[in-house]
């Protein structure tokens, strides 16, 4: 003998159905939920090059910033935070990192992170590493209102970390 239809096992499951569905579209439109704490939009205006900002969180996600981002790539002397708050607009990732010492190999495991890391859908690496000595913890990985702080290098939490907020600032180019 054949179960008989109850309308209730169908609402039941339907209404599970959508509670899923419901929390899978809200963790695409969050950003990548689980990767790094979001934070406030200081907005994206330009302020002529060369004046100081000041940000209402350091290290800044977001804000004015100068009319020029910066190359792409690895310094060793600390880019302003008005230039690379520009790279961030562009959907690029800036990692920063403070080493009260000499720090060679956190140095080099970050040029090896520029060297490796996967190319963005320009076809080129959107990173940018600097010295930050305003940083609290040693590493910090931002994309435009994201940042994840770390104490220790990770290089798989860095890389899910570009991944999953690479190309995605309010202007995108490369």
């Amino acid at each position: 003998m054949r179960p008989r239809w109850r309308p209730g096992r169908f609402s039941g499951v339907a209404g599970l159905v959508g509670v899923l569905l419901a929390v899978g579209i809200w963790m695409v439109l969050a950003g990548s939920a689980g990767v790094g704490r979001r934070m406030p939009d200081e907005g994206q205006q330009h302020v002529p090059e060369g004046m100081r900002v000041r940000y209402g969180h350091y290290p800044p996600t977001s804000g004015p910033h100068w009319p020029r981002p910066a190359p792409w790539g690895e310094y060793e002397q600390e880019v302003p935070e008005e230039m690379w708050v520009h790279n961030l607009e562009h959907g690029g990732i800036v990692i920063l990192y403070r080493c009260d010492t000499p720090c060679p190999d956190l140095v080099r495991q970050l040029r090896e992170v520029y060297a490796t890391f996967p190319k963005s859908k320009y076809d080129h690496v959107k990173l940018l590493i600097t010295p930050y000595r305003k940083l609290k913890t040693r590493l910090a990985i931002l994309a435009w209102t994201w940042i994840d702080e770390l104490e220790e290098f990770d290089r798989e939490r860095l890389l899910r970390f570009y991944g999953a907020h690479v190309d995605r600032g309010p202007e995108d180019v490369p």
